[in-house]
C-alpha cells in the first residue's frame, strides 16, 4: 500500500484539489484499506484483552475516515496518511526477528533504530504537518461540508494522532528500559567475572 500511495500522491489532479478531488486509483486503493480496517476491527475485538482498546479505536477511526473519502473528501490526504505504514515494514521485521530468536544480532538493533526513526518521522513529524494542513483545508473549504462529517474527520484525526504520540512515547520508554536492563545484566556479568578472578587469585596464592 505504501508504493501505491506514492502513485496517488503524485497524481496531479488530486494534488490540485486535495480536499474534494477524486480519482479511480485512489478509490480502488481505499477499498483495499477499508477491507483491511474492517478485518482489523473484527480481529482486534476478538482479541481485545491482548490488543487493547487503543488498537480498536485506531481501526474504527481509520475505517471511518477512508469511508468518508468516497463523498469524495480528502482522497489526496488519504494517501499521505497511509505513508504512516512505512514504520509497519520495520515492525514486521522486528517481530519476525524476535520469533526467530535473533534479538542478540546486530540486524535486530539496526532494524529497531529504523523502526523508531521511521515511526517518528512518518507518524509524528509528517503526521503533524499533514494534520495542520487538513484542518486548514477543512476550515477554508469553498464547498460546504456536513458538520457531522467535518466533526467526525476532526475527531478521527485527533484520536489517531493522539495514539501515535502515545505509542511513540511507549516505544521510547520500552527502548530505554531495555537499554537499562542490558546495562544491568552487563554490570552483573562483570561483577561475577571479578569475583571469579578474585577466587582464582586466592586459590593460586
Amino acid at each position: 500500500m505504501v508504493t501505491r500511495s506514492l502513485v496517488i500522491i503524485a497524481n496531479t489532479r488530486l494534488r490540485s484539489n486535495p480536499l474534494h478531488g477524486t480519482d479511480l486509483d485512489a478509490e480502488s486503493a481505499y477499498a483495499v484499506a477499508l477491507g483491511y480496517f474492517m478485518w482489523d476491527m473484527i480481529n482486534t475485538y476478538a482479541n481485545i484483552d491482548l490488543n487493547g482498546w487503543g488498537f480498536m479505536c485506531h481501526a474504527i477511526m481509520s475505517f471511518g475516515v477512508y469511508l468518508v473519502s468516497y463523498r469524495p473528501l480528502l482522497q489526496y490526504y488519504g494517501a499521505c496518511f497511509m505513508m504512516f505504514e512505512v514504520s509497519t515494514i520495520f515492525l514486521n521485521v522486528h517481530l519476525a526477528l524476535e520469533d526467530l530468536g535473533l534479538k542478540d544480532y546486530i540486524l535486530y538493533y539496526i532494524n529497531g533504530m529504523a523502526l523508531v526513526s521511521s515511526f517518528f518521522f512518518a507518524r509524528i513529524v509528517y503526521g503533524t504537518i499533514l494534520s495542520v494542513n487538513v484542518w486548514r483545508e477543512l476550515a477554508n473549504s469553498a464547498i460546504p461540508i456536513s458538520p457531522l462529517v467535518l466533526n467526525a474527520v476532526r475527531l478521527a484525526n485527533l484520536v489517531l494522532m493522539g495514539l501515535s504520540y502515545y505509542w511513540f512515547g511507549t516505544i521510547i520508554m520500552t527502548a530505554k528500559r531495555n537499554a537499562l536492563d542490558a546495562d544491568l545484566i552487563r554490570a552483573l556479568e562483570e561483577m561475577h567475572q571479578r569475583e571469579a578472578e578474585a577466587e582464582a587469585r586466592a586459590k593460586a596464592g
